[in-house]
Formats: structure tokens, C-alpha cells, sequence
């Protein structure tokens, strides 16, 4: 058993020497920066109770300030963009001034307002301005805003983090929000206010984020700066609501509910002054169908979450800031039964926990240079519960993976240079408990040619005793950089470095340059980029221990073990390795339309991947020894035009790794042909992955409508139609597989599908009532399909059927 004593005195002595950092030293704890500065007439006088808004259409951000006595304004927590600051009074000229937003340095301006000509009776228009560029980073992202996030449609809009992610292109969709990014597996990160969150928290794992506290979310896919380290096949970088600048009490009530016994509900509120600023939001919900089941019967399915946020910041004066931010959740649900499990009446259940601290000091040394600090503090657990009828194994794991860290940084800015240098020290106390006996006699046959004989001491029908494994130790992992944006008129370079350390479960280390440049040709519009990035990701620590320990070397198949190039039944994990090239474009089509495109390759050694230990959701990290990884992405935005706005998304991915694996735990020796010889193509690998989004808002009436629709090519099966034939649990997907020449580079696949969902809502504050109403159809013409079936990798898992969902939202 854990010493819940020792874990919580471990993280109080953390608070007190983070507490006692904050005095001396300074991190990056800041994902969002801020625009201040004075309005001022024609005489040069402050000028009050001015109205300034600033917009990016593409992303849909939209904040309005409001200037005081002295001419003074200023917008707080705005994400990294270009913006258009918007300013329209009568009798004066308008403004629409361009501004970068690309640092914590507060951009500091002067907006001086011009008598409007006398033959006009109100203000005068300035020229329209075409749609954003991205003109000064070579950097591949997608910015997703609150107001996107609110109307996103969801079965559980708390619980919708993946969903939205997977709109940015190249995401490939699996099961229980799990997904693939340009040919990588569960190798993203989060950064939620400067803290990188870089073990899983899907549903599966752990507890999803709620994408109801992000003011917005930045996804980086494509030359990730030297700042970001760890898991960076995707950054998913938050920046989180905060109270600071808006004024009284505001919140809201909410609540919303759809088929199979699903409900959710919460609550959040804010308030704040340029100087205190709190915001805090509670929520929970309960599902018959709380995961993607393993068939379309959905049995013994049903699970509850609970989630709370709390941020605060505090300004004492102009040059020093703090903030606090805390979140935690807990899940608690089954796990999916197949139709033998069921009969056999197995009943596994899983508990997961997790709490996230974050605290930061800011301090501004001038215009141009600013100094922070954050510390973090992470605890998450995973139990699984085994039950009499467990089949065909009888498991259970208990495991802990903590994180405490801080980051120091500082960043100025100096004639064409904006520097920023910085470094992460975090440890990671990982304790972790696995247990299995074999249970069905015709898992492990003896006459059967796929039968280990590694796995007979622990089969329970033929005398066999539970297989035991304890592991406790506690990692280190040490990173620096340094990283200069170098902005020559219209061209500018992206140069950085970083060097990463890491301990666990083997010394890593590497430097890794981090270069890209972009140049804009103002006349056409065209923004063209390209970068070179060497990349270190650290292993997937989910039963990291086990998967690494020698007695569950002794586990594997002779044939894997035999075939591994670190000798046989050494299963350490490496870190992968990556060289990533990236070339890219931007192009504003007319004023109202930005289309992106990437074209990308990665070469990877240690190409690490997971292995799930049949349908329990005990995973294990594994590795090969080399991964080929190429495609292309495109994104086309519709920034809003007469009530409409919307977005296209496409992906290829081609993912080819080359056996034998050089690391992780592998049971499965059916899979021995794929896993021991040659290159094959993995099951991250997605011919198009596609989705579009429209929505119309009618006039201010309060009342929109939407369409979104996905299309997924499909991913690669983990079986073939006639391995099906007779089997009880899987005979029913025969249906869903597209038959090919079934080679390593040529293999069966899940057969395509395209699944529309459709969302109708009101906004009844025009009404002069405080009430939100929305109504979403997913999967609207109930298609049948799979994301995967008997992948070696995750398993066999359905789609969701067409469900109706309702939620209403009261502000107060």
C-alpha cells in the first residue's frame, strides 16, 4: 500500500521550498501577455472613458477595455497573436492599429485619436484590414478561443478537451479522447499557465481537463520553441480565465444532460480589479457510457467525474505580480466489459486522482525586460480494482506518478531582439504495484503456437500462482534554453536551443537546436517559413517501473526477447529522439479567409509507442528502434462574414517504424511477425484525417446554428477478417475492416467514416434574460463504426451512436 502520509508531507515540505524560491529566483510561469497604454486627443491630453477593443477574428478573441482619468488602458491575459485594436468615437477618425502580442514584456502604446473631417456627421472608417497573418514566428499553431470552446458540441461539454483539440489538423482521432499527432502516440503535453502537465490525462488514464477554464488554447504542432520540452509531438498550451480587470461578481450556472443516463452539471464565477482578480469553476458528471466501449452492446460502462479550478492573481503595484492556480479531479468508473466478460460477471473498476499547483511571481525590472518564477506541484494515482470474474486475466495496479518542479526564465527585449533564457528542474516520485494470474485456459494454451512459455507459472487454471511486482524510485529531469526571435522588417528568425536531462529509466541527454525563419511579402500576403528542429521525448512513465524491471523481462515472449538489440529481456525505454524539418505557408485569400499549410517529416530513433495489457487499461511504454514519419497538414479559417464563420482541417500522416523493439513489455506473441522483423506501418498512420466546421449567427438575436462534420480514412486493424471468425468478442467487427494485401507496409485497415454532428443555441441576454440555451445532435445519422479493433497498441472500441444533448447555462 502507498503512505498517503509520506505523499502529503512530501508535498508540503514542495509548497515550502517553492514558497522560499519565489523571493530569490524567476520561471516561466506566463503563457499570455498584455497591451497597455494611454489614448490621447488631438492635443495630446489623456483622454477618458474611451472604449478600446481588441480583436483576432481568426481566433475569435475579442476583449474590451475602458480607459481611466489619465487616458490609461490596459487587456490582461492575452494569448500570443497578432490583434487588431479597434477604436471608434464620434467626431474622431477611427483606429485599427495592428499590434503583436508575442512575450510577457507588456506592449506599451500611444493611440492618439484625429479629428474626423467636418462633412462627416459621425466617425470616419479606417481602411479595412485583412485577415491576421502569423508574419513574425515560423512556428505551425492553432488558436482555439473561449468562444469556440463554449459552443463546441459534446456529450459532456466538460469532458470535451480531445474533442476540441482533434479539430487542428493532423490529429488523428482514437478511442476514450486518445489521439495521434503527426504519426505520434500520447506523446503531447499540456502547459496550463506555465505548468507542463506531460503525463496522460485522458479518461483512460487519468482525469480529462476541463476545457471551461481556458480563456484559449494554443495547440503547437511545428517548430516548437527551445521553452518547451518533454512531450512536444503537440503542445497544448492554455492560457487559463482570470479574474484580474473584470470588474464585479460575474459567474454562471450550468447544467446538461443526453442518452445512456448522462448528466453534468457546475458552476463558476470571477471578479476583479487591476490589482486582485480571482476565478473559480466546480463541475461533475455521471455516464452509462462514460468510455468508447470495446462492442456496440456497451456493457458494464458506467463512471462519474468531478473537477474543480481555482486562479488567483494579485498585483501589489506596477512592477510585481503573483498568481496561484489549482486544479484537481477525481473518476471513478468501470471498465468496459466484451461479451465473455460479461457472462463470466467480471466487474474491474478504476479510481483516478490528481491535483495540480501552480504558483508564480512576476516582476517587471523595466520596459523591456521581465523576471518570473513559477513553481508546480503534481500528484496523480491510477487503481484498479480486480473482481472474482476477471477474464481473461485477473489484474490489478496501483501506481502514483508525482511531479514537483520550478522554472526559471527571464526575458527581454532589445532593438530587433526578443530573448528569452530559461531552465526546468523537476522530480518525479513514481511508486507503482502490478499484479496478474491467467485465468482463461485458452489465453495461454500450450498447444496453441502462440503459447509463452515465460507466462505458465501464472496461469491459475494449470496450478499457477499471481505474478507480483512492486517498484518505487524517483526520477530527475533538468532542461536549459535559451531561444532569440531576431525580427528584420519582413523577415524574421526563430533561433533557439535547449538541452535536456533525464534519468529515468536510463541517462538521456541532448542538445537540441531549434531554428526556424519566416519571411512576409506584404504584397501578395504570403508568409512563407520553414524550420529544423532536434527533439528529445521523454518515455511514457504509466507503469514505466514495471515495464523496465527484470521481472517482467522474464515475461515476454523468447522470440521478442531474443530479438531485442539491447540484448535479451532488457526492456529500458530510451527517450526518442527526433530529427523534425518542417516548410510551411500562410496565405490571406481576399480579407476574410487565411489558409495554412505545413509539409513535415520526422526521423526517429527509439520510436516509442505503448502496450496494452488486453482491455484492462494497464498500459506499458515500449520502443523501436527507428521511426519514418511524413505528411502534410492544411487548415482554411473563415474569419466571420455577415453571421458566418468556419474552419476546414486536413491531415496525412504516413508512420512507419522499423522492428524489432529495443525497449517496453510486449505479452502478445501473436504479434511477433510485425514486432520482430523489418519496417511496418504502425497504427498511428492515417491517409486523411478531415474536419469542417460552420457556424451562423442570426444578426443579434442571440440565435446561431452549426455544422460540423469529420472524416477519418482509417487507421490501421490489429486483425484480419479471418482471425475473427468464431471469436466470440470480435466476430461482430468483421464488417468494419477494409481488407488489402495485409503486408507490413500494406495492412488491413478500419474502414473510412464520416460523422456529422449539428448544434443549434440562444443567446437570450437580448430577450433581457440571463439564460444560454444550446441543443447538440452528434453523430446525427447514427453511423456504426470503430476507431480500432484488437490494435496491439489500444485494443477494439466503438464510436459513439447518435445522442441528443441539452445544457442551459445561467449567468448571474
Amino acid at each position: 500500500m502507498r503512505n498517503p502520509r509520506s505523499r502529503v508531507s512530501g508535498f508540503v515540505l514542495s509548497l515550502v521550498v517553492l514558497g522560499s524560491c519565489l523571493a530569490a529566483v524567476a520561471a516561466r510561469g506566463e503563457t499570455a501577455g498584455s497591451v497597455a497604454g494611454h489614448v490621447v486627443g488631438p492635443d495630446d491630453r489623456p483622454m477618458s472613458g474611451i472604449t478600446l477593443v481588441l480583436r483576432n477574428d481568426i481566433t475569435g478573441f475579442n476583449a474590451s477595455a475602458l480607459t481611466g482619468r489619465d487616458g490609461a488602458f490596459k487587456f490582461f491575459n492575452v494569448p500570443f497573436n497578432p490583434y487588431e485594436l479597434h477604436v471608434e468615437v464620434q467626431g474622431f477618425k477611427t483606429v485599427n492599429q495592428q499590434v503583436e502580442v508575442r512575450s510577457i514584456v507588456v506592449r506599451e502604446l500611444t493611440i492618439k485619436l484625429d479629428i474626423a473631417p467636418v462633412t462627416a456627421a459621425v466617425s470616419v472608417e479606417a481602411e479595412p484590414t485583412a485577415v491576421q497573418l502569423e508574419t513574425d514566428t515560423s512556428m505551425s499553431h492553432l488558436d482555439i478561443d473561449k468562444s469556440y470552446i463554449a459552443r463546441a458540441p459534446a456529450t459532456v461539454a466538460s469532458r470535451a478537451m480531445e474533442q476540441i483539440i482533434t479539430a487542428t489538423p493532423g490529429f488523428s482521432k482514437d478511442e476514450n479522447g486518445r489521439f495521434h499527432f503527426q504519426g505520434a502516440h500520447s506523446q503531447g503535453e499540456y502547459v496550463i499557465d506555465g505548468q507542463i502537465i506531460s503525463d496522460q490525462t485522458g479518461a483512460t488514464f487519468s482525469n480529462s481537463i476541463d476545457p471551461g477554464i481556458a480563456q484559449s488554447m494554443e495547440v503547437i504542432y511545428g517548430n516548437v520553441p527551445a521553452e518547451f520540452g518533454e512531450k512536444i509531438g503537440a503542445v497544448i498550451n492554455l492560457t487559463t480565465k482570470s479574474g484580474l480587470g473584470s470588474g464585479g461578481v460575474k459567474g454562471e450556472a450550468f447544467a446538461g444532460g443526453s442518452r445512456f443516463g448522462t448528466y453534468e452539471g457546475g458552476a463558476s464565477l470571477g471578479f476583479g480589479n487591476d490589482r486582485f482578480g480571482l476565478y473559480a469553476s466546480v463541475n461533475g458528471s455521471q455516464s452509462d457510457r462514460f468510455l468508447d466501449p470495446v462492442n456496440f452492446d456497451n456493457l458494464h460502462n458506467q463512471g462519474d467525474t468531478a473537477r474543480g479550478f481555482l486562479r488567483l492573481d494579485w498585483a501589489p503595484d506596477s512592477s510585481d505580480s503573483l498568481h496561484f492556480t489549482t486544479l484537481a479531479g477525481r473518476t471513478n468508473r468501470d471498465v468496459p466489459n466484451t461479451f465473455t466478460q460479461q457472462a463470466a460477471g467480471q466487474d474491474q473498476r478504476v479510481h483516478t486522482r490528481d491535483q495540480n499547483y501552480n504558483l508564480g511571481y512576476q516582476r517587471v525590472v523595466s520596459s523591456e525586460a521581465v523576471l518570473d518564477i513559477s513553481g508546480f506541484a503534481r500528484l496523480s494515482t491510477f487503481d484498479l480494482d480486480s473482481s472474482p470474474g476477471d477474464t481473461p486475466v485477473q489484474a490489478t495496479s496501483r501506481r502514483s506518478l508525482d511531479n514537483y518542479g520550478l522554472n526559471p526564465s527571464i526575458t527581454w527585449a532589445t532593438g530587433v531582439h526578443e530573448i528569452k533564457v530559461g531552465a526546468e528542474v523537476k522530480r518525479f516520485p513514481i511508486d507503482e504495484r502490478f499484479t496478474f494470474g491467467i485465468t482463461d485456459p485458452t489465453l495461454n494454451d500450450p498447444s496453441s503456437p502462440d503459447y509463452n512459455p515465460n507466462l505458465a507459472p501464472y496461469d491459475l487454471t494449470r496450478g499457477g500462482t499471481i505474478f507480483q511486482f512492486h517498484g518505487r524510485q524517483t526520477g530527475t529531469y533538468a532542461a536549459a534554453y535559451v531561444q532569440d526571435n531576431i525580427r528584420l522588417g519582413n523577415f524574421t528568425a526563430n533561433v533557439g536551443v535547449r538541452y535536456d536531462h533525464n534519468n529515468l529509466p536510463v541517462h538521456d541527454s541532448q542538445v537540441e537546436p531549434r531554428i526556424g525563419a519566416i519571411y512576409f511579402f506584404p504584397e501578395t500576403r504570403t508568409a512563407l517559413r520553414m524550420s529544423y528542429n532536434r527533439v528529445v521525448y521523454t518515455p511514457e512513465y504509466e507503469n514505466i517501473l514495471a515495464s523496465s524491471s527484470p521481472e517482467v523481462a522474464a515475461l515476454a515472449p523468447p522470440a521478442i526477447q531474443q530479438s531485442r538489440a539491447l540484448g535479451g529481456g532488457d526492456l529500458l525505454v530510451h527517450s526518442e529522439r527526433q530529427n523534425a524539418y518542417t516548410v510551411g505557408a500562410q496565405q490571406a485569400i481576399g480579407s476574410k479567409i487565411r489558409l495554412d499549410v505545413d509539409f513535415w517529416k520526422r526521423q526517429s530513433t527509439y520510436a516509442g509507442d505503448q502496450d496494452q495489457f488486453f482491455n484492462t487499461g494497464i498500459v506499458f511504454p515500449v520502443a523501436f528502434s527507428k521511426g519514418d514519419l511524413h505528411g502534410w497538414d492544411l487548415r482554411l479559417d473563415l474569419a466571420p462574414t455577415d453571421g458566418l464563420r468556419g474552419f476546414l482541417s486536413l491531415g496525412h500522416t504516413r508512420a512507419i517504424y522499423v522492428a524489432p523493439p529495443v525497449g517496453g513489455l510486449f505479452l502478445d506473441a501473436g504479434a511477433l511477425d510485425s514486432l520482430t522483423s523489418g519496417p511496418f506501418i504502425i497504427d498511428h498512420d492515417e491517409n486523411l484525417a478531415a474536419q469542417a466546421g460552420m457556424t451562423y449567427d442570426f444578426g443579434r438575436s442571440g440565435f446561431w446554428a452549426g455544422a460540423n462534420v469529420r472524416y477519418d480514412s482509417g487507421l490501421v486493424s490489429g486483425a484480419a477478417p479471418d482471425d475473427l471468425v468464431g471469436d466470440p468478442d470480435n466476430s461482430w467487427a468483421i464488417p468494419y475492416i477494409r481488407t488489402t494485401s495485409n503486408t507490413n507496409l500494406d495492412p488491413d485497415r478500419i474502414k473510412s467514416r464520416v460523422v456529422w454532428d449539428f448544434s443549434v443555441g440562444a443567446d437570450l441576454a437580448h430577450f433581457h434574460v440571463p439564460l444560454t440555451l444550446q441543443l447538440d445532435v452528434l453523430n446525427a445519422f447514427d453511423l456504426r463504426g470503430v476507431y480500432n479493433i484488437l490494435s496491439t497498441f489500444g485494443g477494439t472500441h466503438v464510436i459513439p451512436p447518435r445522442t441528443v444533448a441539452a445544457r442551459v447555462r445561467y449567468q448571474f
